[in-house]
């Protein structure tokens, strides 16, 4: 039997019909229906799921193409997290949908979902701030080489502004890396404001003096709240 996506011949020496596998061709100018053998059902099948797969992975909402960094083993760490995103949707659908003959989850909605999870996820809290702590909070007060407290007047020691200096780029999870140009062109990640500062509380997000002012008072208010509930 011809595939019509493959230039290949398959042919094998024994199986069976598989009831409710009919499928129409024409033979001699004419349509007849005709059952599968048992091997060309499962052939056909399964032929798209390494196309479907790759798809889901590559597709709209992709790990892949959100995730660019410039470094060979990130760039490896983002497919094997775009990997494992594209079989939990496969298992979750397999496991979870199909045997309540419910409808299966799209890439769109399962991702939705993870990213939910990942942001309202209760175990990520900390009394300090709400979804994020530096990991240098529980050592040092001081900042590294490549930056420098630039407010302090009334803020909170967990939500200081501070900012780069110059001939350094932006927090790259180690340090504040070394820059040939002067001033590092970054934007707020709020209002896309080109500046070159940042929270004490997130070292890798840029933000601006006005949106940071929001941001330190939502906190106040945050551990406020918190204070009169306990």
């Amino acid at each position: 039997m011809a595939d019509s996506k493959h230039t290949s011949i398959m042919a094998n020496t024994w199986s069976t019909t598989v009831p409710k596998a009919k499928r129409k061709r024409r033979v001699g100018g004419e349509l007849v229906e005709i059952d599968y053998s048992e091997y060309m059902h499962w052939y056909y099948f399964g032929r798209h799921s390494v196309d479907d797969n790759n798809n889901n992975r590559q597709g709209r909402l992709s790990f892949e193409e959100a995730f660019t960094p410039h470094r060979w083993d990130l760039r490896q760490f983002g497919f094997i997290v775009a990997l494992a995103q594209v079989n939990s949707l496969l298992a979750f659908n397999y496991f979870n949908r199909l045997p309540h003959k419910e409808s299966c989850f799209s890439k769109g909605n399962f991702t939705r979902a993870i990213a939910e999870c990942l942001i309202f996820n209760e175990e990520f809290e900390t009394d300090a701030d709400v979804g994020y702590q530096a990991p240098l909070m529980r050592g040092r007060r001081d900042l590294p080489r490549g930056a420098h407290f630039y407010r302090t007047d009334g803020m909170p020691p967990a939500h200081r502004l501070c900012r780069h200096d110059r001939f350094h780029g932006k927090w790259d999870g180690e340090k504040f890396p070394e820059i040939k140009t002067m001033y590092s062109k970054m934007k707020c990640r709020t209002c896309s404001f080109e500046m070159r500062t940042f929270c004490y509380c997130n070292w890798s997000k840029q933000m601006c003096t006005q949106c940071h002012g929001k941001h330190s008072t939502e906190m106040a208010l945050a551990a406020d709240t918190d204070n009169v509930g306990n």
